[in-house]
């Protein structure tokens, strides 16, 4: 065994419970080992360690218990994003400033920037908002056009995802991101399992949230 295994094998951790049943068929599981990842989070690179199990009817493995605020296969979390994008696309910072500060690269800055541009419609978020603000005004005024630059677009969804964001902890969601991209994709994760992949194919960005609720609450 050489060092680094031997220091993987002092730090992970133990069990002495069975996992619990499948999350899709609800039948038996056992442990299928564990999985060492390196999240990047508000404060910086943390290490993490994901305890797998396998369902004896067949199904995939699964992540048994995730810790609090991470988001699912994603190395760069949503709030480190949203601080990068709101960088480049509101602070006037070049990608590489911007993603220099959380060891990112240039690409991955413009990346995210346009990933961020075609996540939701803005006036789809502020709905949402609004329907949750007491006044019912959240984001007055804040629209896009079809001629808007991938930046300003961006700029925009950030903002109307800051609205949103808000108005979701007024409600009572409890939610453990600060930013409104972070609190979006936490509550969707929370409230219908909807995990947003950046791309859903190599040359192509995942599609647009449809940002629906029952009644227009959370």
């Amino acid at each position: 065994m050489d060092l680094p295994e031997a220091e993987a094998a002092r730090t992970r951790p133990t069990h002495s419970r069975r996992p619990a049943p499948c999350p899709r068929c609800r039948g038996a599981t056992w442990w299928d080992g564990w999985r060492r990842i390196f999240p990047v989070v508000d404060g910086g690179r943390r290490e993490e360690w994901l305890h797998r199990a396998t369902c004896k009817g067949g199904c995939p493995s699964f992540v048994e218990a995730r810790p609090e605020g991470l988001y699912p296969h994603r190395q760069y979390q949503p709030d480190v994003v949203a601080g990068v994008v709101a960088a480049v696309v509101l602070g006037n910072e070049t990608p590489r400033q911007a993603a220099a500060r959380v060891g990112a690269s240039p690409t991955s800055a413009r990346r995210w920037s346009r990933w961020v541009a075609t996540l939701v419609e803005v006036r789809a978020a502020l709905a949402l908002a609004a329907s949750l603000s007491t006044d019912g005004t959240a984001g007055a005024g804040l629209s896009t056009t079809p001629g808007d630059s991938v930046r300003a677009t961006a700029a925009r969804v950030l903002q109307a995802l800051e609205y949103l964001g808000e108005a979701l902890v007024r409600a009572g969601v409890t939610l453990t991101s600060k930013t409104g991209l972070g609190r979006l994709l936490e509550w969707r994760q929370r409230r219908h399992g909807e995990v947003v992949h950046l791309v859903a194919e190599p040359s192509r960005f995942s599609p647009g949230m449809a940002l629906t609720a029952p009644g227009g609450a959370p």
